[in-house]
This record gives structure tokens, C-alpha cells and sequence, in this order.
């Protein structure tokens, strides 16, 4: 049958084979009868002539044979290297290659263009010649087919047999298919895109012909000659998406070859960063992710990543995709905006979040317009948890690992198990049953696990092949123990090879030899053993005794060295800690008392300082040194105190509150922060060092938190609950938490000045915030003798004049947080500055208002009438307000009403606005639902806009625009109203939930405004900002707010958004409208990016309290004011500008 089918294609050809060559043609159909064996011996036997000499080694008799005799028959048409390099990259695909991108990847690949530069004789050759993928194509015809997916048309074999036989002869080594993968990552990520020039030679392969290259790199002659033999390979971009309009960047087609190709070649090649960088932390690879509607795929190649990496960076991005899934998936375009809400507050704790930022800020305008400069968001942050037993009462010890997710955890029925957190999966398990356990330690280098029993015997494990290596029997001397009951292990400790161990009231200390298992020496000392501690090295032992004595030992040689007493000699040391890189011994007694002795010379150790402590009755629960941080933490019952170990004094001391007792406490990586857990209490808490200010308390749902252990190598913490489940907490996730500062009230005021970086808030209290605009950081508090109810700046902002309800003003100099002047005497409804920052008007609703110099205090004139509402007119000439049925313009110099408009019919003056553009003309808004614009100078209606019935009844706010065209009207619904002066027109704009605040840009062409959602939110989202261009109603960007909103402002000289929490946090935000090039520059130098520069921790500036002055410089009388002698203001009055 198979002869029957080779002859009748033979014929098509008009081909056939003599009788001498049919005997050997039916030999291999006789070993192999299937469809491809016919194929391929059909394209070897087409070339045979009649007087070709066969014979049993002519035809191949397996499939597998045939395939490998194609192939090498094609090397003489294409050449050796460029045909293995050509199959092995469709091979390695992961669905077939193209034949432009074969072309583009064969000329990228070095090693290929050097075989056909040989060939054609071209020194620089930019391209592979076409006739060679002809060829390859030619003859692989019916085996190399194409198909078409996504609508591109790919190379890919017909037959798994191909595939297999390509993988076998071309990609078996592990060198080379090493660089291949590089090779096509390097295709699909673009790096010689956009005429960057590949060298024709690596860097290694030239250094290899340098006769001295182990001596030196490449100079800058060598670099040259390098840089003239690199050639631009006219490798196309490659995109995530390629769009047809700038301008319209939600029409794109996506491009499928990389979204499909990168990550499996990067994962192939190990190219860790590049799959970091360039895909999973890739803004525009995770948005059109999320536009295609492949969310789900991209959350998994990104927990895919971690897995492969490690990074917990990764694992934060996860679960921060997973919690605002239900906004992205919706709005996919506020991506960039819900993204730096939540991870600016940890970027200094998880540094490389930057690139994902830094792409946010680069593409995330396209879509949404509204960029995060500051987030004060709270961080959510859920640990990993690990049940171990069903009371915390069955756990012995617990101890973390090298490894972050694995820990070995000792029950009290003797089980040893070392999990991983993670995956929850046991990972080795030991037993010591039927001894009880007593207590677990590891070695430094992790290879030993030690534990001790019951028994008085301390089992000795390899901790890697968890096998037992020896059980070693701890003996006291015969004076030990008390009546001769018998003693347990009191405790024990680990050097580097070995392990010291001492019994209850016994004097001696056991020294084990780790790598032989037996006993050593016994170290005998003064008193009874109540701690000890090895020095880093391994080569003292400290014993710390009864009577707060301790002696050093050598290790080595079991020598007694010293031994020293503290003269607080009522206890007994519990606590030894080794300052290796400062040579000092620190012992800490039972009642919380330090001696630090200078070991320097270490058989003659010197008291340098010593603290007593004694006056605090509470017990010491836990110690930590942080070296790095030259700081002791001391956690006691009742208070923790923190110790400058450059100094020897106590920095920082915090006590608990009433009923209130401390179970542990450490400190943070950078030393900010202090991490606690309380008795009784199911919550994690952290401390600003500086302030003593509660900043986070996360909360531990598996039950009451009764043990806190940090993991020595890693940034973690463990924490034990009453249900015996084990949750792993990130520090660094934590203490990112006291990045944000809150002043603790709801902020109820903000206060920006014209030029400068900083804001001011009121929240209600006796204190004004000073913040710094590009940190988010607190810088200073003005503290006031009551509420401070009102607050203005000058426009430099380095004056600040405030009142409080004490009815006084204060003068405050902000640079140097100076009371410069005080007066008493009358309660201040409102202030005001002039445009010149010369005048001061104190409005009063009792008494008379004033008008006041800045630089001296004194009065200028007295305003009789009490004025609502009011501003100053930008000629500084008026103060214009309102006073029930009449808009008053009062004169800034005289005090006298100048100008004057009264409503007829009994109306009343709802809300009066001045128009920035033109600074004689008032806007107000009458009780008869009437838009009236007014001219000063003429003291006439210019124009009166009727507005529909019952329009006004619910009025939230008004704005105008600068040029007096548009009103913008909120009644506390979910519509906007834009009213046009001009012609009268009223326009409704619908917003997606009920508006709370709104504010019109300083240019008129963005109205930005606070909704409540009228829809639950999944991800937690309590409003919503939104901006929206006035020009075509569009809005140009959304982003959900989590905490409520109490303030909202916008700053003068660039569209920033300011807004005030309840917490007494603010966010700061800015504009960058796509159709406006250059906000876009405002990104790129805003200060508030800083945190990106190499720097990965940003130094948080020290925050000053200033207080106020006690006595009042001046005090108001009725119509005279009165001052005091010693008054620092001068009488000589300024020239006035």
C-alpha cells in the first residue's frame, strides 16, 4: 500500500525509481508503514537519478531518522547556524513565530549574521537576506505550516514528531538556548527598538581578545571601536497597544505577540528584573489587561511572578489589585489614580513600587487626569495566618527563618514542625515525644536545631535532613538544686558551634560541642545562672547571675575572664546584650536598671554608665538593641523606654495607660516607630517615636495577641494569638502606616498662601498644622491659648495672623514659629488680608470692626457695621460683604459705606461672589431666586439672570468663573448646575452620586467636585473626586476616596486639590489634562516625586512646636487700643505700595 501511494505521487512529479531501488524502498516500508514516513521518504526519493547507487543506508527507516535527514539537508541551502537558530526560535515559541519576526529575531541574533555576512562577503549587514527564510520555507513546505491566530499569520510544525525533533537537535544546549530566550525577550521588550544599535560583538567575546583583559574594562578608544562596529538591527517597536490617535487612547489594537510571548521567555531565560520591570510593575501591560477584561489572567501571572521571585513587592500589588477589582474592572481608566492612592504611603517601604509609580505618572494622564501627589490612606494590610494548635496554652516556641514564609513552630506533646505560611503545607515534622519540650533555638547559619526537655537533655538535630545527631543530658554540680529536689533546664543559649546550658538554681553552665555532640567543660560562677548571652564572634560567654553579677568566659579554653557586679545588687540580670561593633556589655537587672561596661579590654571590664530604674515597679517583659539604630528598646508592664546608645540617656519614654499593661514591644527598621501589643487586647499597635502619637492599629481577628517575636533576618513579625494561630506580620508594611501625619481632629479649615509649598489647617483645636506641600509631613504647630477659630496669610505665606476664642489675634512670623504680636480685647468672626499685605480687617459681629496695620498694629479706622461674607476688592479700596437685605461696600481707609445696594419687597441677600477678571463687579444672589451682577464704580444692575422657582431652596454653593460668563450652583443633588450670565442659559450636568463640595479652577476651565456614591462600592470607597472640563462637560478623571472628606480647596498658581480627612490627614492631588501639554510638565518637576531619587527612605523632617506669647502686646478697647511697654512692634509705619 505505502509502494501504491509513493508511486502515485512519484507520477504526479513525473518521478519514478528503477527496479534496484524499489528493493530497498519496500525494505523501509517494511519497517515503517505511517502516513509522514511515506511523506518524507517521497521528498528524498523525488531527488534520486536512475543511476543512483542505493543501498540499505539510502532511506532512513524511522520517522524520527527522516526528520533529522530533512533538516540536515536543508543546512546546505540556509546554513548550519542560521537554520538551527531559525527552527529553534519557532520551536521555543509559545505559539509560533511570523515570518517578519523571524526575520526581525534571525538579525538580532549575533552568531546568525556573522555565518551570512561570511557568506555574502558584507561587512555590516543590517538584515537577513529574504531568500533565506524563502528557502527555509520552501523546504520544509507541508511541515512548517501557517495558521492564523488573532489575525496574524504564524509559522508552527504540523506534527508534534517535528517539534520533537527540533528540540532534540537544536535546543539541547543549555548555553545556548539560554541566549536565544534572551534573544526573543529582547525582541518583544523592544530593546533595539527605535535605532538603537546592537553591537555586532558582546562585551565578552571582545574582552576574551585582549591579551591583558583580566586586568582591565574597556576604555573609552575600545568603547568607540565597539560603538563602530554596532549596527541598528531595524527592530520594529513593540507596544503593549498601538494607537491610531493620541488623543483618543481608548481606541487601540492590542498588541497580542508580546502579550503572549514576553513573560514566557523572560520566565524561560530567568531574567528576573526584566519581568519585573518591563511586564508585572508595566502600567500599560496591567491596564490593557484589565481593558480586554483580563483581570483574573493578569492577577495570576503577577502572583506567578511572586512565586518565582520572591518579591513582596509583588505580593502587595496582588492584594492591592484584588481590593479595588470592583473600581478597575469598571472604570479601568482610574487604574493609574486608585493605584498611587495606595501605594505611595509604602513606597519608602517597598522601594520597588517606584516604577510602577514613575509609569503611572508617564501613562496613567492618558486616562484619567487626576494624579496623587500625597496619599494619606490608610494602608490595608492583612498578614498571613497559620493555625498551629487550638490554644495558644499547647504552643512551646516558635521560632522565624532565613526563609520569610517558613517557620518551625514546637508544640508541648513533643511535635516539631516546620511550616510554610503561605501554602499552609507542612513542610517537615519532627517528634521528641514522650519528652515535653522546654524550649527550641537555632543556630545562626540554621544548620543545627537545638531543644530541650523535660528531661533535663538537650536533643541536637541536623535542621535540614531533620535528624536527630545527638541527645545530651544536662548535669549541676551536687550543690545544685533545693533539698535535692530535682532541677529542670533552667535554660539554654547558641554560639556559633556551641550550645551553654544551665539547670534551675544551679551555678554551673554546661558548655555542648555541636559538631561531636558531647560536653566540653562546665563554667562555674559566683551565684545561681539566670541568663546567658555569647558574643557574636562566638568567642566569650557572658553569665549573668543572682546579685546583678556577671562573668565572661572564653569559649575556647573555658577560662574565667572577669567577673563584674552592678551596684544595684538587690536582683538578679535578666536580660545581657553585646554591643560587638562598640565593645560594651549592657546588663539589664529584674527591676529594669542598666549597667554598661566597656569590654574593650575584656578581662577588665569598666563601668561606663549605669540607670536605676527602680522607681518604676512594673517588671521588665522584653528587650531589643537595634545597632544599626544605636537605640535599646525597654519594654516594661507599665511604660517603654528607648535608650541612645551614643550618649547613654533615655530618648523617648512612653507609659501605658490606666488598666493598661504592655505584652512586648520592637522597634522598626528605621527607628520611627514603636510596634506594641497590649494585654488583653486583640490589636497590633504602632507609635510615632517622636510624638508618642498612635498612628495604626490593626487588628488580629483569629482572637487576643499573647506573643510578639521579630524575626532577626527578615522584617517580619510573628504574633501568637489566644486561638493558637500564628499570623506573620511585614514590618515594613506597618511602620509604612507612620508615614501619614494626622493632627488627630477633623480638619476644618485649609489655608494655602499664594506662592510657596506649604498649607495650614484648622481641625478645631488650640493648634495650627504647618504642612509641607511636597512631603504630606507636619513641619510645625502653632499652639494658641484657645481655638483657634481663624487663620490668614500674607501672600509669601511667611506671616500668619490668627484668632481664637479667647478674643485674641495673633501675628506669627512662619519661618521661625515667633509670636510676633499679640492682641486682646474683642472676638474675631472673620479675616482678612490685603492684596499688598499691608492691612489686616478684623470683622466682629458685636463690636466695632478694624482695620489694623500689618507691621505695626495700629488701627487704621473702625467698620461700624458687621459685615457677612465679606472679601477685599483687588484695588485693596473695599471691603465688600453683606448684611441681611443689602450688599455694603465699605471703604478700607475711612470705615464709612461707600457703596450700597438694598433689595426691594423684603428679599435678602443669599450669597455674594466677586469676580476675579473684573474687579469692580459683584455677582450676589437674591431670596427671590434672582442672579444679580452689580458694578461698583456705577452702582448699577449690569444684568439679572431669574432663575426657576424653588430653585434656591436647597443652595450648597456657588461659584463663578473668573471672567463673570459662568455660575456654577449645587443644591445638595446629584446635579451640577452651569448657568451662563450672558445669555440666561441653565444647564444641568449629572454627577454620579449627591455632590458635597465643589470649587471652580483659578482659570475657569475645570470645576472640581466631592460626590457621595449612591452605589455600594466593593472596594471600600467612601466618595469620589472628579474634575470636569467645562468646555465639553466631560469628565477628565475620577478617584474614590476612602476616608471622609471635611475640607476642599485648590491652590491658586497650579490646579492642585487639597482635601482635609476626619482623621486630621490631608491628600494632595494635581490636574494634567491630556489636551494641555504643558501640565504635563508639572509631573516631571514636582517636588513631590523626590521620594523616587536613589534614596529609598524619606528623611522625615523634625516637627517644631511653637508656643504663644502669654502677654498681649496690645489690647482693644471700644474705640482706642492700649500698648504695652515692652511691645516689639515699631511705630514707624512702612511706605505703603
Amino acid at each position: 500500500m505505502c509502494s501504491q501511494v509513493l508511486k502515485h505521487q512519484l507520477l504526479r512529479v513525473k518521478r519514478k525509481v528503477t527496479s534496484g531501488q524499489q528493493i530497498y524502498v519496500n525494505e523501509a516500508f517494511s519497517k515503517c508503514t505511517l502516513p509522514m514516513f511515506v511523506n518524507l521518504t517521497f521528498r528524498e526519493v523525488k531527488n534520486w537519478r536512475s543511476h543512483k547507487d542505493v543501498d540499505e543506508s539510502s532511506l532512513c527507516v524511522t520517522v524520527h531518522e527522516s526528520i533529522e535527514q530533512l533538516f540536515w539537508s536543508l543546512e546546505s541551502k540556509c546554513g548550519s547556524r542560521l537554520l538551527s537558530r531559525a527552527l529553534g526560535y519557532i520551536t521555543m515559541s509559545k505559539s509560533g513565530l511570523s515570518e517578519m519576526e523571524l526575520e526581525d529575531i534571525l538579525a538580532l541574533d549575533n552568531s546568525v549574521m556573522y555565518e551570512v555576512s561570511e557568506s555574502i562577503q558584507e561587512s555590516n549587514p543590517l538584515r537577513i537576506p529574504y531568500v533565506y527564510i524563502a528557502r527555509l520555507k520552501e523546504g520544509l513546505q507541508g511541515y512548517l505550516i501557517e495558521r492564523q491566530v488573532k489575525n496574524v499569520t504564524l509559522l508552527l510544525w504540523a506534527n508534534r514528531h517535528l517539534h520533537l525533533i527540533a528540540q532534540k537537535l537544536y535546543l539541547n544546549n543549555e548555553e545556548d538556548l539560554q541566549e536565544m530566550h534572551t534573544i526573543m525577550a529582547e525582541y518583544f521588550l523592544g530593546v533595539w527598538s527605535g535605532g538603537r544599535r546592537k553591537p555586532f560583538y558582546s562585551n565578552d567575546q571582545y574582552l576574551n581578545s585582549c591579551p591583558d583583559r583580566g586586568s582591565r574594562g574597556l576604555n573609552e578608544e575600545e568603547k568607540h571601536c565597539m560603538d563602530q562596529i554596532a549596527f541598528d538591527r531595524q527592530a520594529p517597536d513593540q507596544p503593549w497597544v498601538f494607537q491610531c490617535n493620541p488623543l483618543e487612547p481608548d481606541i487601540f489594537f492590542i498588541n497580542h505577540r508580546k502579550m503572549t510571548e514576553l513573560i514566557h521567555q523572560l520566565t524561560r531565560c530567568g531574567r528576573t528584573d526584566d519581568l519585573l520591570y518591563g511586564v508585572i510593575m508595566n502600567f500599560s501591560w496591567l491596564y490593557t489587561m484589565i481593558r480586554i477584561g483580563q483581570f483574573d489572567k493578569a492577577l495570576s501571572d503577577i502572583e506567578l511572578a511572586y512565586t518565582y521571585s520572591q518579591e513582596k513587592e509583588l505580593k502587595f500589588l496582588a492584594s492591592t489589585l484584588r481590593s479595588i477589582k470592583f473600581k478597575v474592572v469598571k472604570y479601568p481608566g482610574s487604574l493609574s489614580a486608585e493605584l498611587q492612592q495606595r501605594l505611595l504611603p509604602v513606597v519608602s517601604s517597598l522601594p520597588k513600587l517606584r516604577h510602577l509609580l514613575l509609569e503611572c505618572d508617564k501613562d496613567g494622564p492618558k486616562y484619567c487626569s487626576i494624579v496623587p501627589l500625597h496619599s494619606s490612606m490608610d494602608v490595608t494590610y492583612s498578614p498571613e495566618r497559620l493555625p498551629l494548635s487550638s490554644s495558644c496554652m499547647h504552643v512551646t516556641e516558635i521560632l522565624p527563618t532565613v526563609n520569610p514564609s517558613t517557620i518551625i513552630a514546637a508544640l508541648e506533646n513533643g511535635s516539631i514542625s516546620t511550616w510554610d505560611v503561605e501554602t499552609r503545607q507542612l513542610l517537615r515534622q519532627i517528634t521528641t515525644s514522650p519528652s515535653v519540650i522546654i524550649g527550641m533555638k537555632l543556630t545562626s547559619d540554621e544548620r543545627y536545631l537545638v531543644v530541650a526537655t523535660t528531661n533535663n537533655t538537650l536533643l541536637i538535630y541536623d535542621n535540614i535532613n531533620s535528624c536527630l545527631l545527638s541527645e545530651m543530658e544536662i548535669k549541676g554540680s551536687k550543690h545544685c538544686g533545693l533539698g535535692g529536689a530535682s532541677s529542670f533546664i533552667n535554660g539554654f543559649t547558641l554560639s556559633v558551634n556551641h550550645a551553654l546550658a544551665w539547670l534551675e538554681a544551679s551555678k554551673d553552665v554546661t558548655v555542648i560541642d555541636l559538631l561531636y555532640g558531647w560536653p566540653l567543660y562546665h563554667f562555674h560562677c559566683w551565684y545561681e545562672v539566670t541568663c546567658v548571652q555569647c558574643s557574636p564572634d562566638g568567642v566569650y560567654a557572658f553569665c549573668g547571675q543572682y546579685l546583678n553579677t556577671t562573668t565572661i568566659f572564653h569559649l575556647g579554653s573555658g577560662e574565667k575572664l572577669a567577673t563584674v557586679t552592678s551596684e544595684f545588687s538587690g536582683g538578679f540580670v535578666k536580660f545581657l546584650l553585646i554591643l560587638d561593633k562598640a565593645q560594651e556589655m549592657v546588663m539589664v537587672d529584674s527591676e529594669g536598671s542598666l549597667s554598661v561596661w566597656n569590654t574593650e579590654e575584656i578581662a577588665n571590664p569598666q563601668l561606663t554608665d549605669d540607670f536605676d530604674c527602680r522607681r518604676d515597679d512594673s517588671e521588665v517583659v522584653s528587650i531589643e538593641l537595634s545597632e544599626d539604630q544605636s537605640a535599646i528598646l525597654i519594654c516594661k508592664a507599665l511604660s517603654i523606654e528607648l535608650l541612645d546608645t551614643h550618649v547613654w540617656k533615655v530618648a523617648e519614654k512612653f507609659r501605658a495607660k490606666h488598666n493598661e499593661r504592655f505584652i512586648s514591644a520592637v522597634l522598626s527598621k528605621n527607628g520611627n516607630c514603636i510596634i506594641a501589643s497590649m494585654e488583653n487586647t486583640s490589636a497590633i499597635f504602632v507609635w510615632r517615636r517622636d510624638t508618642g502619637q498612635c498612628m495604626a492599629s490593626l487588628q488580629e481577628i483569629s482572637g487576643t495577641i499573647v506573643r510578639l517575636i521579630k524575626s532577626n533576618h527578615h522584617n517580619m513579625l510573628l504574633s501568637l494569638s489566644t486561638s493558637g494561630v500564628l499570623s506573620i506580620w511585614d514590618i515594613d508594611i506597618i511602620t509604612a502606616m507612620s508615614n501619614i501625619d494626622k493632627s488627630g481632629k477633623p480638619i476644618q479649615r485649609l489655608v494655602l498662601p499664594a506662592r510657596g509649598e506649604l498649607i495650614y489647617t484648622l481641625d478645631g483645636s488650640d493648634s495650627v498644622h504647618k504642612w509641607n506641600f511636597s512631603t504630606g509631613y507636619i513641619e510645625a504647630i502653632f499652639k494658641h491659648e484657645g481655638i483657634v477659630e481663624n487663620c490668614v496669610l500674607t501672600s509669601s505665606g511667611e506671616i500668619m495672623v490668627t484668632s481664637d476664642d479667647k478674643c485674641s489675634q495673633y501675628v506669627w512670623h512662619t519661618v521661625s514659629g515667633e509670636n510676633i504680636f499679640r492682641i486682646n480685647g474683642q472676638k474675631i468672626s472673620e479675616l482678612m488680608i490685603t492684596h499688598n499685605d499691608q492691612f489686616v480687617v478684623s470683622l466682629c459681629e458685636q463690636n466695632a470692626s478694624r482695620v489694623w496695620r500689618l507691621a505695626t498694629g495700629h488701627r487704621v479706622c473702625n467698620i461700624l457695621v458687621a459685615l457677612q461674607n465679606a472679601f477685599i476688592t483687588t484695588a485693596n479700596t473695599f471691603v465688600v460683604g453683606m448684611a441681611k437685605n443689602k450688599v455694603l461696600a465699605v471703604s478700607l481707609w475711612t470705615g464709612s459705606i461707600t457703596k450700597k445696594f438694598c433689595c426691594d419687597d423684603g428679599a435678602s441677600i443669599v450669597d455674594v461672589k466677586l469676580i476675579p477678571d473684573c474687579p469692580d463687579i459683584v455677582v450676589f444672589i437674591t431670596s427671590t431666586e434672582t442672579v444679580n451682577i452689580w458694578s461698583l464704580t456705577e452702582e448699577v444692575i449690569c444684568r439679572r439672570v431669574q432663575l426657576p422657582t424653588n430653585f434656591l431652596k436647597n443652595l450648597e454653593d456657588f461659584e463663578m468663573s473668573p471672567n463673570g460668563k459662568l455660575g456654577i450652583i449645587t443644591r445638595g443633588d446629584e446635579n451640577i448646575n452651569v448657568l451662563d450670565l450672558h445669555s440666561g442659559k441653565l444647564r444641568v450636568v449629572h454627577a454620579p452620586g449627591i455632590i458635597w463640595r465643589q470649587r471652580l479652577s483659578r482659570d475657569g476651565r475645570y470645576l472640581v467636585y466631592i460626590c457621595f456614591l449612591n452605589e455600594d462600592d466593593d472596594n471600600g470607597a467612601i466618595s469620589s473626586l472628579i474634575v470636569m472640563r467645562l468646555a465639553d462637560g466631560k469628565n477628565i478623571g475620577a478617584c474614590s476616596l476612602y476616608k471622609t472628606p471635611t475640607f476642599l480647596t485648590l491652590s491658586q498658581r497650579h490646579l492642585n486639590i487639597i482635601i482635609g480627612f476626619d482623621d486630621g490627614s490631608i491628600g494632595t492631588y494635581t490636574v494634567v489634562d491630556r489636551v494641555d501639554a504643558a501640565l504635563k510638565i508639572k509631573i516631571a518637576t514636582s517636588n513631590s516625586r523626590q521620594i523616587f531619587n536613589n534614596t529609598t527612605q524619606v528623611i522625615r523632617p523634625k516637627c517644631h512646636n511653637y508656643s504663644f506669647k502669654v502677654t498681649a502686646d496690645c489690647i482693644w478697647r471700644e474705640s482706642t487700643e492700649v500698648f504695652a511697654r515692652d511691645s516689639p512692634i515699631t511705630v514707624i509705619e512702612p511706605e505703603i505700595r
